[in-house]
Protein backbone atom coordinates (compact mmCIF):
# COMPACT_ATOMS: atom_id res chain seq x y z
CA UNK A 1 0.00 0.00 0.00
CA UNK A 2 1.26 3.08 -0.66
CA UNK A 3 2.77 5.48 1.81
CA UNK A 4 0.63 8.16 3.20
CA UNK A 5 1.92 11.44 4.78
CA UNK A 6 -0.10 13.67 7.16
CA UNK A 7 0.53 17.03 8.62
CA UNK A 8 -1.14 18.13 11.97
CA UNK A 9 -1.11 21.80 12.32
CA UNK A 10 -0.88 23.51 15.70
CA UNK A 11 -2.04 27.02 16.44
CA UNK A 12 -0.82 29.04 19.61
CA UNK A 13 -3.99 30.24 20.80
CA UNK A 14 -3.11 31.55 23.62
CA UNK A 15 -3.23 35.53 24.23
CA UNK A 16 -0.09 37.49 26.01
CA UNK A 17 -1.95 38.56 28.49
CA UNK A 18 -2.54 35.75 30.02
CA UNK A 19 0.71 34.45 30.10
CA UNK A 20 3.24 36.15 32.75
CA UNK A 21 7.04 35.83 31.64
CA UNK A 22 7.78 33.48 34.14
CA UNK A 23 4.95 31.04 33.58
CA UNK A 24 5.17 27.83 31.53
CA UNK A 25 3.24 28.80 28.30
CA UNK A 26 0.29 26.43 27.95
CA UNK A 27 0.49 23.52 24.82
CA UNK A 28 -1.02 25.42 21.61
CA UNK A 29 -4.83 24.65 19.98
CA UNK A 30 -4.14 22.10 17.07
CA UNK A 31 -5.31 24.37 13.80
CA UNK A 32 -5.68 21.73 11.78
CA UNK A 33 -5.06 18.20 9.79
CA UNK A 34 -4.08 17.89 6.33
CA UNK A 35 -3.64 14.61 4.13
CA UNK A 36 -0.85 13.80 1.26
CA UNK A 37 -1.41 14.63 -2.08
CA UNK A 38 -2.80 12.11 -4.11
CA UNK A 39 -3.77 12.33 -7.46
CA UNK A 40 -3.94 15.88 -7.86
CA UNK A 41 -5.84 16.56 -3.90
CA UNK A 42 -5.64 16.43 -0.46
CA UNK A 43 -8.05 16.70 2.85
CA UNK A 44 -8.31 19.15 5.42
CA UNK A 45 -9.61 19.69 8.58
CA UNK A 46 -9.92 23.39 10.15
CA UNK A 47 -10.47 24.27 13.24
CA UNK A 48 -11.74 27.84 14.53
CA UNK A 49 -12.11 28.86 18.20
CA UNK A 50 -14.18 31.40 20.21
CA UNK A 51 -11.97 34.16 22.44
CA UNK A 52 -12.59 31.33 25.66
CA UNK A 53 -10.60 28.99 23.47
CA UNK A 54 -13.56 26.81 22.52
CA UNK A 55 -13.98 25.28 19.55
CA UNK A 56 -16.16 27.24 17.05
CA UNK A 57 -16.23 25.12 13.94
CA UNK A 58 -14.81 22.38 11.73
CA UNK A 59 -14.37 23.04 8.39
CA UNK A 60 -13.49 19.55 6.28
CA UNK A 61 -12.86 20.71 3.11
CA UNK A 62 -10.82 19.22 -0.38
CA UNK A 63 -8.00 20.98 -2.19
CA UNK A 64 -7.14 20.64 -5.66
CA UNK A 65 -3.76 21.95 -7.10
CA UNK A 66 -3.66 22.76 -10.67
CA UNK A 67 -0.84 23.12 -12.82
CA UNK A 68 -0.82 26.10 -15.73
CA UNK A 69 1.32 27.65 -18.23
CA UNK A 70 5.46 27.31 -17.08
CA UNK A 71 4.68 24.70 -14.82
CA UNK A 72 2.72 27.56 -12.46
CA UNK A 73 0.36 26.41 -9.97
CA UNK A 74 -3.08 27.23 -8.38
CA UNK A 75 -5.34 25.71 -5.64
CA UNK A 76 -8.74 25.09 -5.72
CA UNK A 77 -10.88 24.82 -1.86
CA UNK A 78 -14.40 22.93 -1.67
CA UNK A 79 -16.15 22.64 1.13
CA UNK A 80 -17.21 19.06 2.38
CA UNK A 81 -18.73 19.59 5.96
CA UNK A 82 -18.79 22.65 8.14
CA UNK A 83 -19.56 21.66 11.68
CA UNK A 84 -20.67 24.90 14.12
CA UNK A 85 -20.68 24.56 17.82
CA UNK A 86 -23.62 26.71 20.11
CA UNK A 87 -22.52 27.60 23.80
CA UNK A 88 -24.67 29.06 26.64
CA UNK A 89 -22.73 32.01 27.97
CA UNK A 90 -19.06 30.91 28.80
CA UNK A 91 -19.88 27.05 29.70
CA UNK A 92 -16.91 24.73 27.73
CA UNK A 93 -19.56 22.22 26.46
CA UNK A 94 -21.86 23.13 23.61
CA UNK A 95 -25.34 21.95 23.75
CA UNK A 96 -25.51 22.09 20.01
CA UNK A 97 -24.03 22.28 16.86
CA UNK A 98 -25.10 22.25 13.47
CA UNK A 99 -23.53 20.95 10.33
CA UNK A 100 -23.96 21.45 7.18
CA UNK A 101 -22.70 19.77 3.84
CA UNK A 102 -21.79 20.39 0.34
CA UNK A 103 -22.30 19.49 -3.40
CA UNK A 104 -18.81 17.77 -4.39
CA UNK A 105 -18.86 19.20 -7.76
CA UNK A 106 -20.90 23.09 -7.12
CA UNK A 107 -19.43 23.77 -3.67
CA UNK A 108 -23.23 24.77 -3.38
CA UNK A 109 -25.16 23.70 0.23
CA UNK A 110 -27.19 21.28 -0.02
CA UNK A 111 -29.89 22.49 2.34
CA UNK A 112 -32.17 19.03 2.69
CA UNK A 113 -29.00 17.67 4.30
CA UNK A 114 -28.27 20.57 6.82
CA UNK A 115 -28.58 18.74 10.20
CA UNK A 116 -29.28 20.80 13.49
CA UNK A 117 -28.14 18.30 16.35
CA UNK A 118 -28.76 19.02 20.36
CA UNK A 119 -26.79 17.13 22.97
CA UNK A 120 -28.84 15.40 25.66
CA UNK A 121 -27.66 15.42 29.40
CA UNK A 122 -29.15 14.10 32.46
CA UNK A 123 -27.54 14.80 35.67
CA UNK A 124 -24.41 16.47 34.26
CA UNK A 125 -24.05 13.68 32.14
CA UNK A 126 -24.74 13.28 27.88
CA UNK A 127 -27.37 10.23 27.19
CA UNK A 128 -28.17 11.00 24.16
CA UNK A 129 -28.40 13.39 21.24
CA UNK A 130 -31.87 14.62 18.98
CA UNK A 131 -30.94 15.59 15.15
CA UNK A 132 -33.36 17.70 13.34
CA UNK A 133 -33.74 19.07 9.85
CA UNK A 134 -34.63 22.45 9.26
CA UNK A 135 -35.56 22.18 6.00
CA UNK A 136 -37.85 19.79 6.77
CA UNK A 137 -39.16 21.37 9.87
CA UNK A 138 -42.53 19.22 11.40
CA UNK A 139 -42.16 16.82 8.66
CA UNK A 140 -39.52 14.88 9.68
CA UNK A 141 -39.61 13.74 13.50
CA UNK A 142 -36.29 14.29 15.68
CA UNK A 143 -33.94 11.45 15.20
CA UNK A 144 -33.31 10.48 19.22
CA UNK A 145 -29.86 8.59 19.42
CA UNK A 146 -28.57 6.93 23.17
CA UNK A 147 -25.38 7.68 24.40
CA UNK A 148 -23.55 5.74 27.44
CA UNK A 149 -20.24 6.11 28.85
CA UNK A 150 -18.58 4.31 31.32
CA UNK A 151 -14.47 4.38 32.66
CA UNK A 152 -14.38 1.31 30.73
CA UNK A 153 -16.81 1.55 27.26
CA UNK A 154 -18.70 3.79 25.12
CA UNK A 155 -21.85 2.76 23.10
CA UNK A 156 -23.97 4.88 20.47
CA UNK A 157 -27.07 3.97 18.67
CA UNK A 158 -29.38 5.85 16.65
CA UNK A 159 -32.43 3.89 15.42
CA UNK A 160 -34.23 4.71 11.90
CA UNK A 161 -36.50 2.22 12.23
CA UNK A 162 -40.23 2.93 11.79
CA UNK A 163 -42.21 2.36 14.63
CA UNK A 164 -46.11 1.40 14.18
CA UNK A 165 -47.55 -1.24 16.88
CA UNK A 166 -49.77 -2.84 13.94
CA UNK A 167 -47.24 -3.09 11.08
CA UNK A 168 -44.08 -5.25 11.26
CA UNK A 169 -41.13 -3.09 9.83
CA UNK A 170 -37.96 -3.86 9.69
CA UNK A 171 -34.98 -2.76 11.34
CA UNK A 172 -32.54 0.47 10.85
CA UNK A 173 -30.20 0.86 13.01
CA UNK A 174 -26.77 2.30 13.44
CA UNK A 175 -24.31 0.96 16.61
CA UNK A 176 -21.04 1.85 17.78
CA UNK A 177 -19.21 0.23 20.42
CA UNK A 178 -15.90 1.36 21.80
CA UNK A 179 -13.75 -0.63 24.32
CA UNK A 180 -11.60 1.95 26.33
CA UNK A 181 -8.54 0.64 28.35
CA UNK A 182 -6.25 1.35 31.61
CA UNK A 183 -4.66 3.47 29.53
CA UNK A 184 -7.19 5.85 29.08
CA UNK A 185 -6.72 4.81 25.22
CA UNK A 186 -9.30 3.44 22.80
CA UNK A 187 -8.65 -1.08 22.78
CA UNK A 188 -11.17 -1.76 19.85
CA UNK A 189 -13.76 -0.14 18.08
CA UNK A 190 -16.76 -1.61 16.31
CA UNK A 191 -19.03 -0.37 13.83
CA UNK A 192 -22.04 -1.79 12.18
CA UNK A 193 -25.44 -0.89 10.23
CA UNK A 194 -28.44 -3.19 11.12
CA UNK A 195 -30.60 -2.70 7.94
CA UNK A 196 -33.63 -4.65 6.51
CA UNK A 197 -32.88 -8.31 5.69
CA UNK A 198 -29.42 -7.57 4.39
CA UNK A 199 -26.56 -8.36 6.10
CA UNK A 200 -24.10 -5.92 7.16
CA UNK A 201 -21.41 -7.04 8.76
CA UNK A 202 -19.91 -4.91 11.24
CA UNK A 203 -16.07 -3.30 10.90
CA UNK A 204 -13.53 -3.99 13.68
CA UNK A 205 -10.63 -1.51 14.56
CA UNK A 206 -8.50 -2.97 16.81
CA UNK A 207 -5.70 -0.56 18.56
CA UNK A 208 -2.34 -2.21 19.89
CA UNK A 209 0.16 0.59 20.37
CA UNK A 210 0.09 4.02 21.17
CA UNK A 211 2.82 6.78 21.89
CA UNK A 212 3.32 8.54 25.34
CA UNK A 213 2.25 12.01 23.93
CA UNK A 214 -1.07 14.05 24.44
CA UNK A 215 -3.76 13.16 21.41
CA UNK A 216 -4.18 17.37 20.27
CA UNK A 217 -7.98 16.41 19.43
CA UNK A 218 -8.16 14.88 23.39
CA UNK A 219 -7.07 18.69 24.86
CA UNK A 220 -10.58 20.16 22.57
CA UNK A 221 -12.59 21.10 25.00
CA UNK A 222 -15.45 19.45 22.92
CA UNK A 223 -13.33 16.25 23.50
CA UNK A 224 -15.46 14.72 26.08
CA UNK A 225 -19.12 15.58 24.40
CA UNK A 226 -17.61 13.98 20.78
CA UNK A 227 -16.38 10.39 22.80
CA UNK A 228 -17.78 8.18 20.21
CA UNK A 229 -16.38 10.37 16.69
CA UNK A 230 -13.01 10.52 15.31
CA UNK A 231 -11.48 12.79 12.28
CA UNK A 232 -11.45 10.04 9.41
CA UNK A 233 -9.60 10.31 6.02
CA UNK A 234 -10.77 7.36 3.47
CA UNK A 235 -8.50 6.20 0.54
CA UNK A 236 -10.74 4.78 -2.11
CA UNK A 237 -9.32 1.30 -3.83
CA UNK A 238 -7.92 3.91 -6.98
CA UNK A 239 -5.64 5.50 -3.81
CA UNK A 240 -3.83 2.40 -3.04
CA UNK A 241 -1.09 0.43 -4.50
CA UNK A 242 -1.71 -3.18 -4.18
CA UNK A 243 1.63 -5.50 -2.96
CA UNK A 244 -0.14 -8.08 -5.26
CA UNK A 245 -1.63 -8.05 -8.40
CA UNK A 246 -3.28 -11.28 -8.31
CA UNK A 247 -5.56 -9.86 -5.81
CA UNK A 248 -7.31 -6.92 -7.23
CA UNK A 249 -10.13 -6.46 -4.76
CA UNK A 250 -9.67 -3.95 -1.55
CA UNK A 251 -12.26 -1.88 0.13
CA UNK A 252 -10.09 1.09 0.29
CA UNK A 253 -8.46 1.95 3.83
CA UNK A 254 -9.28 5.04 6.34
CA UNK A 255 -6.82 6.90 8.73
CA UNK A 256 -8.69 7.86 12.07
CA UNK A 257 -8.29 9.71 15.00
CA UNK A 258 -10.54 9.77 18.26
CA UNK A 259 -11.49 12.74 20.06
CA UNK A 260 -11.37 9.61 23.18
CA UNK A 261 -8.06 8.71 22.98
CA UNK A 262 -5.36 10.23 25.23
CA UNK A 263 -2.66 9.30 23.11
CA UNK A 264 -1.40 8.48 19.44
CA UNK A 265 -1.59 5.71 17.76
CA UNK A 266 1.05 3.64 16.18
CA UNK A 267 -1.05 0.86 15.15
CA UNK A 268 -4.35 -0.95 14.83
CA UNK A 269 -5.57 -2.93 12.41
CA UNK A 270 -9.15 -2.99 10.60
CA UNK A 271 -10.81 -6.09 9.99
CA UNK A 272 -13.90 -6.32 8.21
CA UNK A 273 -17.15 -9.17 7.76
CA UNK A 274 -17.22 -12.06 5.81
CA UNK A 275 -19.25 -10.71 2.75
CA UNK A 276 -16.11 -7.91 2.43
CA UNK A 277 -12.56 -8.21 1.60
CA UNK A 278 -10.64 -11.00 3.53
CA UNK A 279 -7.57 -8.97 3.86
CA UNK A 280 -7.33 -6.86 7.47
CA UNK A 281 -5.41 -3.23 7.27
CA UNK A 282 -2.44 -2.97 9.83
CA UNK A 283 -2.03 1.14 10.06
CA UNK A 284 1.43 1.59 11.72
CA UNK A 285 2.22 5.64 12.40
CA UNK A 286 5.32 7.43 13.15
CA UNK A 287 5.26 11.19 14.30
CA UNK A 288 7.58 14.42 14.42
CA UNK A 289 6.52 16.18 17.44
CA UNK A 290 7.53 19.56 18.57
CA UNK A 291 8.06 21.38 21.91
CA UNK A 292 5.14 20.42 23.71
CA UNK A 293 5.41 16.78 22.77
CA UNK A 294 2.35 17.29 19.90
CA UNK A 295 2.82 15.79 16.82
CA UNK A 296 3.19 17.77 14.08
CA UNK A 297 4.17 15.28 10.99
CA UNK A 298 2.79 11.83 10.72
CA UNK A 299 3.62 8.79 8.65
CA UNK A 300 1.63 6.07 7.94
Amino acid sequence: MQKFLLLIGLIPFISNAQVKPSSKKAAPLIESITSDTVKGKCTAFVFEYDQLKRVSSITEKEIEIKKGPENKTSTIERKIEVQIFQYRQKEQIPFARQIDSYEDETGELIPEYQKLEYFLFKNGKRIGDSAVYPLYKRKVNAQVATFVQTPTEVTHELDLSEKDSTTYHPPNIYYNHFTIGNQKNIEDESSEHIISFRFNPRVYFTFTKFDQAINPLYQLNIAPILSNEKISISYNDDDLLLLDPKFDQNDGTEINWHYLNLNNPLMYSIERGETDSPFKDIIQFSYSYNQYQQPTYCKT
